[in-house]
C-alpha cells in the first residue's frame, strides 16, 4: 500500500466517519507547529552531527520547509473559511 493509498484509507473508511478526518488533519498541522517552533534547535543539531561527519537520514532544511508548507496551506484554507 503506498502512503497515498494509505492516507485515503485512513481518511475514508474509519467506524468514526469524519471524526478520523479532523484527527488526521489536526495531527498534520500540529506536528507542521511542532517542527516549525522547533527550527532553529533542529538547524543547529544538525549542523553540530554534520560537523562530526555523521549524515541524517532526513534533510532537515527540506523537513522543515515540508512543515512550513503544510502550515501554509493550513492558514489559506482557514482564510478561505472565514
Amino acid at each position: 500500500m503506498t502512503n497515498t493509498e494509505l492516507i485515503n484509507k485512513l481518511m475514508n473508511s474509519s467506524k468514526y466517519g469524519a471524526l478520523q478526518q479532523a484527527f488526521i488533519m489536526q495531527g498534520l498541522e500540529t506536528f507542521a507547529d511542532i517542527v516549525i517552533s522547533e527550527k532553529d534547535n533542529l538547524l543547529k543539531e544538525d549542523e553540530k552531527k554534520v560537523n562530526e561527519g555523521k549524515v541524517s537520514f532526513i534533510n532537515y532544511k527540506s523537513w522543515i520547509g515540508c512543515a512550513e508548507e503544510i502550515k501554509e496551506l493550513f492558514d489559506k484554507r482557514r482564510m478561505y473559511e472565514e
